[in-house]
């Protein structure tokens, strides 16, 4: 047997057993994701968080779109706010179906009973409601008043097994809405089958929702904070990237082929090109030419008639393929054909894995071999949440790789340095390729040069090398032999 057949497969990976309880699709394709399939059926959930994080537009959404499938739903709410006022507050969302409410959604008021004959009377009401209709989902809004109607902990605990047992008797999915924060070991939070909180996390100016399931009882869920956002569709949940590439696990295969990066004198000093499917960083200082060099690479992928995409922070495609003319390149032809696409994204109030979901179904869409990232910071800059970034470029480096995408990415370096740069610790783990482009003085003129810091699988020519700009676009020369630092110093 050979060394690969002793390889112990992840646990992740490998096949997991069919659920014995069924699970019932939310819709919400990001938190079913999330759920590990779904919530298991006839079973109670406490929703919750705090005015405004989206725990109403939730449910009703699941609501909404379990009733278009058929399922009776019923939405017990109780607080004061009317039915009318609710469903106004929900019309403007694309999940709303007007025709629904009264037929396969029935709405009721349990505020009167509540108030009036406490814990006992609520019950009486949500199981003669249950007996009658059999709804497949009962969504409780407002049952923070619960706890408020001032019960002894031992009749609310009382009240929460009777209820548990009644909506699992029926096979009747519950959902309940409450307006509080954190974990805390109380009874409508322990004698739950799951506990699911939205949240708004707050840096500088910006807020940002997100989403965490505590618990959920026979689900294989995704631990930590996901992030969210309320539009026109409802709510769409973008589970966290790392979380993703965590649970698939993907094994990246290895690749004998090279492939040219666009610009034959480069091509001959690293060896034939670079390996496919590796992840290569342009690294340099402003204007040095790593954007013209990107462009290069995806022309040379459109001339071998690959599906090629650009990711863009700082240059629209305008100033792009505009660019690429003036260095005589013609990837309008690409665009207008649908080998290339672009994806140009402000790194400003954005979602990062949002980015990473959209760059990545157009991979797959498309069938694309060939990406450029231009602007590595611009992907760090909306990764918002501190410590992140780092797992989350490590994880997309490796979904590329997976996936075979033949990737170069273009990372800025301030215009003034101590110093030569020396690699960042963690791009080992992101970059198989780093190439080092940076201005030089020689004869009090300063001049690009090009060398490479890192190369993987490839034989290469280590020399400091001469790099032109023309209208003809990049040209690499022979080595540079008189270097001095733009700051007049001998070079290192």
């Amino acid at each position: 047997m050979t060394d690969k057949q002793h390889i112990e497969k992840p646990v992740a990976a490998m096949t997991e057993k069919p659920n014995r309880i069924p699970l019932l699709a939310t819709g919400i394709a990001g938190f079913d994701q999330i759920l590990g399939g779904g919530l298991p059926e006839g079973s109670l959930y406490l929703i919750q968080g705090l005015a405004g994080s989206g725990k109403t537009t939730l449910a009703c959404q699941i609501g909404f779109m379990q009733a278009a499938r058929g399922k009776k739903v019923m939405l017990l709410t109780l607080i004061a706010e009317s039915h009318a006022k609710m469903l106004n507050h929900v019309s403007n969302f694309d999940f709303f179906d007007e025709s629904l409410v009264g037929n396969q959604l029935i709405m009721f008021s349990a505020y009167n009973s509540l108030a009036n004959e406490g814990l006992r009377g609520l019950l009486k009401l949500i199981t003669a409601a249950l007996s009658e209709h059999r709804p497949g989902v009962l969504i409780v809004d407002g049952f923070r008043s619960v706890r408020d109607s001032g019960p002894s902990d031992l009749n609310l605990s009382e009240f929460m097994h009777a209820l548990n047992s009644l909506v699992f008797t029926m096979n009747c999915t519950t959902l309940l809405l409450s307006p509080v924060e954190g974990n805390i070991p109380e009874s409508e939070n322990t004698l739950v089958d799951g506990l699911i909180e939205l949240s708004q996390y707050e840096h500088g100016m910006q807020l940002i929702r997100e989403i965490k399931v505590f618990k959920i009882r026979g689900a294989n869920h995704m631990l930590g904070k996901h992030v969210f956002e309320i539009n026109q569709n409802g709510i769409e949940i973008f589970p966290r990237f790392e979380a993703v590439a965590t649970r698939q696990n993907k094994v990246p295969g290895t690749s004998g082929e090279y492939v040219s990066v666009g610009i034959p004198s480069w091509d001959t000093c690293i060896g034939g090109g670079v390996v496919s499917g590796s992840v290569t960083c342009l690294l340099g200082s402003p204007g040095v030419g790593k954007t013209l060099m990107g462009l290069h690479f995806i022309e040379q992928g459109l001339k071998d008639r690959q599906k090629c995409l650009i990711v863009g922070f700082y240059e629209s495609p305008e100033r792009l393929t505009a660019k690429a003319k003036k260095a005589g390149m013609n990837i309008d032809a690409g665009l207008a054909g649908g080998d290339l696409e672009m994806i140009w994204q402000l790194p400003l109030e954005t979602l990062g894995d949002d980015l990473a979901k959209r760059l990545l179904d157009n991979i797959a869409r498309r069938g694309v071999t060939r990406l450029l990232i231009d602007g590595v910071e611009g992907m760090r800059n909306i990764v918002m949440q501190p410590g992140r970034n780092r797992s989350f470029l490590v994880a997309l480096t490796n979904e590329l790789r997976a996936r075979g995408v033949t990737s170069m990415f273009t990372e800025q370096l301030p215009y003034f340095r101590e110093s030569r740069p020396s690699a960042d610790p963690s791009s080992s783990q992101l970059y198989e390729n780093v190439m080092l482009l940076e201005y030089v003085a020689r004869d009090e003129v300063n001049q690009r040069q090009i060398s490479v810091m890192k190369l993987r699988e490839n034989g290469y020519d280590g020399a400091n090398r001469v790099m032109n700009i023309s209208d003809n676009g990049i040209s690499i020369n022979g080595p540079v032999t008189i270097i001095r630092s733009s700051r007049g110093d001998d070079g290192q």
